[in-house]
């Protein structure tokens, strides 16, 4: 699988994270992620549309996947609460991770 450089979007996870709301969820998070930074996101989904091991590539599946779990990485931000249902990028219905923002004390 092709290996892409998520850092500087990475960077932008407590940016993001400080402008959601109490509760939120991973797809949520992904599309203001997206909304705020297209070029860096665009440039994510690009680095996996030619994969050469795989003829119909998903790149906006793989790219997620990466972004919301990078979540878990930043638990002084926020707590994992569970899964939930949520309308995907392309309306489908599925499942997702619901985060909770770390208050500060």
């Amino acid at each position: 699988m092709t290996e892409h450089d998520f850092t500087d979007l990475f960077e932008r996870y407590p940016e993001i994270i400080a402008d959601m709301p109490a509760t939120f969820k991973s797809h949520e998070f992904i599309l203001k992620l997206a909304q705020l930074y297209q070029v860096l996101y665009v440039d994510a989904l690009h680095a996996y549309s030619h994969l050469p091991d795989n003829p119909n590539p998903a790149p906006f599946q793989i790219v997620h996947g990466i972004l919301a779990k990078h979540l878990t990485t930043v638990p002084q931000l926020v707590t994992y609460i569970g899964e939930v249902n949520s309308t995907a990028i392309f309306t489908q219905e599925n499942r997702c991770a619901q985060w909770q923002k770390v208050r500060e004390e």
